[in-house]
């Protein structure tokens, strides 16, 4: 017995026959400019994106103002979602969270409850958590009710809502974005509010401020997470053409066998940092970690330990952790964001600017045009109202010989040529406003919404006097960012060399870094001669007054002999200085400049040194570094310096700690007719004098000639 499968005919009116290129037009385009234009991409004048502004908005309209009482999350989130945005409400949360999270350079929402403190924490859920707008989030909306922004009509047709809200500060620059839509994608960093309102006003005065001028306005990225910008590359590329990649390291502290982490690249959460730890120790990579601890709180924020194993320096393990973990990643900024006409293009931070400015720009347009023709309307009635004054009697006349409340209007309007609208509000008056004292006010009155009317029309005419209010208001928003939660969180470290070239999305790439170099006194690094760096840390210093500090970090596997320094010409003097040890660079014209090594940030094998002493001007003999000592900061030693006529012994305790870049502090003075140094030298056994140098001596006086040599370290034979 065969069975059969009866296939019902195919109705050809139930095909749809389409090419692809058509599909794509009709549906997946449609799409693609939706998810660009609606969703993904913030605007570049108002800086943000569509879902953001429809928050603001609903929290504007809801009054929940600073001072105000709070509301909870779950109401207003759902009330953004049924009237403006028909989206989820766990995603509309998502974005009120980062909104209000601590690690946000500008909290645009105040929040109310457990909101993330440091990067990739989660909220507390809706319902449990209170929103309102802060005071920066709240000058994003003030200007709401001046009609200073166009509106529109929501989804479905029930309410307006903004095309763009009128921010009194650059929200997009200030907190940075990020977005991925139909072909296009969004990275902009946060930058320091201070800065950008000081670039605000500098471009506001001269639109074509040089991009220098501008760098130093806006000198780099300032994440509310903190980190270092590493280097100088691509910062500039960034400030000038919106494109760039940045080295970002995060906080690294060493503490004892400790590395303590503090602070994380944007975009890199805890959580990730601390799996990828967890799969370098189990793979055998970072073999030298014996434990790690979150000790994260709400009070003292992030805080990672990776602890060193026995025989591994907690230096090392710092290396491999920038090496090998997103502790250093690239950012790749890109600032696209949406025009006018709600098409994404790429934008520089000057264009950036620019749009804000035009924005504002239009904002006090618009309101002053709004304004003024409510200035209009009442200088209208206030100038009808003064004709009645005249004769009061014979208004009052009019209308009780009047029939109708029409014949009354007719009257008015012929016996004191007003017209039907002045008539009207007339005959609303009540009576009590016909009084002598009434017609002082009416007139101050008068002359107040003339002058009014006088500036609004001002504005309205005149780009140059808006821009003058402009920056007035400019001025009053920067009060916002006068507390220190706005210091500059970032640090940019244009010394500093990159350990690893990675990024967020994919990871660091993996460059090992090898500590068991030696380095020499003669700048030379080595396997076979000269003082581990694992054992302290490496400097050299230049007979120009440079230094530099280094650990290793970027030099390769151990091959050949290289410099410590691609330029070594005028080296003095290399080696390793231990831990608990400061430099000491001596000039010949007898100055010393005492160097903490903690306050210089190490370069890599790439560096030349940074400036150390600063030395002194033109002269003979010139200026110039003629020792570099080691100093230990409790074993009380002294330094002995020798000049051409006589020689002096000065403790290291009596000489200042300074910062590089300075001049030292004298502390051999000089005899009648010398003017340098010979030498200098260290010692923690103190110095003595042998016979040949009391022979020397006298012989000096005889001849008035020096006898410094031959005062010798203690522990050397007289």
């Amino acid at each position: 017995m065969t069975a059969t499968l009866d296939v019902p005919e195919q109705n050809p009116d139930l095909v749809l026959d389409q090419s692809a290129d058509d599909y794509w037009n009709h549906y997946q385009l449609t799409f693609a400019l939706y998810s660009v234009s609606d969703r993904a991409i913030p605007s570049a004048f108002d800086g943000l994106k569509p879902g953001q502004r429809r928050l603001l908005y609903q929290m504007h309209d809801s009054r929940l103002l600073p001072g105000n009482k709070p509301q909870k999350s779950s109401k207003i989130c759902s009330a953004v979602t049924g009237n403006l945005h028909p989206h989820g409400g766990a995603s509309m949360y998502g974005a009120a969270a980062l909104m209000a999270a601590e690690f946000q350079r500008v909290k645009v929402i105040d929040g109310q409850g457990a909101f993330p403190r440091i990067q990739g924490d989660i909220p507390a859920a809706d319902r449990y958590t209170e929103m309102r707008l802060s005071a920066p989030g709240a000058a994003l909306t003030a200007e709401l009710d001046d009609h200073a922004v166009p509106m529109v009509s929501t989804f479905d047709g029930e309410w307006v809502e903004p095309t763009m809200l009128p921010a009194q500060w650059p929200v997009l620059l200030c907190n940075g974005a990020m977005g991925i839509a139909e072909g296009w994608a969004t990275k902009v960093p946060a930058h320091n509010p201070r800065e950008v309102m000081a670039a605000c006003r500098a471009l506001l005065a001269r639109p074509n401020t040089t991009d220098d001028t501008l760098m130093k306005l806006i000198p780099g990225p300032d994440w509310g997470c903190g980190a270092t910008v590493v280097g100088t590359a691509g910062l500039r590329e960034y400030i000038t053409t919106g494109r760039g990649q940045l080295t970002v390291r995060g906080t690294v502290s060493v503490d004892g066998k400790n590395c303590v982490i503090t602070e994380l690249p944007p975009g890199v959460a805890s959580n990730t940092v601390q799996e990828r730890i967890r799969a370098l120790v189990e793979s055998g990579e970072m073999s030298g970690v014996a434990d790690m601890s979150d000790l994260t709180d709400r009070r003292n924020g992030l805080r990672i330990v990776v602890t060193a194993k026995r025989g591994y320096s907690a230096e090392q393990i710092r290396d491999q952790l920038l090496a090998l973990t997103p502790l250093e990643s690239t950012f790749a900024a890109s600032l696209v964001a949406l025009d006018e006409d709600r098409v994404p293009r790429w934008w520089n931070v000057r264009e950036l600017i620019g749009a804000f400015l035009h924005l504002r720009d239009s904002v006090v347009l618009h309101r002053s045009e709004y304004r003024l023709e409510k200035v209009t309307a009442r200088r209208h009635l206030v100038a009808g109202l003064m004709k009645i004054h005249l004769d009061i009697d014979a208004a009052v006349a009019v209308i009780r010989n009047s029939d109708t409340v029409d014949d009354a209007r007719h009257g008015l309007q012929k016996r004191f040529e007003i017209d039907e609208e002045q008539a009207n509000y007339v005959l609303a008056l009540q009576l009590r406003r016909l009084t002598k004292l009434d017609v002082i006010e009416l007139q101050a009155e008068a002359d107040k919404l003339d002058a009014e009317f006088a500036e609004l029309t001002e504005l309205v005419t005149d780009p140059d006097a808006r821009r003058k209010v402009i920056d007035k208001e400019l001025v009053e928003t920067a009060k916002l960012f006068k507390g220190p939660e706005f210091d500059r969180r970032t640090v940019l470290d244009a010394e500093a060399t990159p350990v690893t070239a990675g990024s967020n999305e994919d990871g660091p790439r993996e460059r090992k870094v090898n500590t068991a170099w030696r380095l020499d006194d003669r700048g030379v690094f080595s396997d076979s001669h000269g003082d581990l760096l694992t054992s302290g840390l490496g400097w050299a210093v230049w007979t120009d007054g440079r230094v530099k500090f280094t650990n290793g970090n970027g030099l390769p596997f151990k091959i050949r002999d290289i410099p410590v320094a691609p330029d070594i010409t005028g080296l003095l003097r290399s080696g390793v200085l231990s831990e608990g040890y400061h430099l000491a660079l001596v000039t010949r014209r007898g100055k010393v400049l005492r160097i903490d090594p903690a306050a210089v940030n190490p370069q890599g094998a790439a560096g030349n040194g940074v400036a150390g002493v600063k030395l002194g001007g033109d002269g003979e003999p010139p200026d110039e570094v003629i020792a570099a000592l080691p100093l230990s900061c409790q074993n009380g030693e002294a330094i002995l310096s020798i000049s051409e006529k006589g020689w002096k012994v000065t403790e290291v305790a009596d000489i200042p700690v300074k910062g590089r870049g300075g001049a030292g502090v004298g502390f051999h003075p000089f005899v009648a007719g010398e003017h340098s140094l010979l030498s200098a030298q260290v010692s923690a056994t103190g110095y003595v004098r042998g016979k040949r140098a009391v022979r020397a001596e006298k012989r000096a006086k005889a001849s008035n000639k020096g006898s410094g040599t031959d005062v010798l370290p203690a522990e050397s034979p007289a």
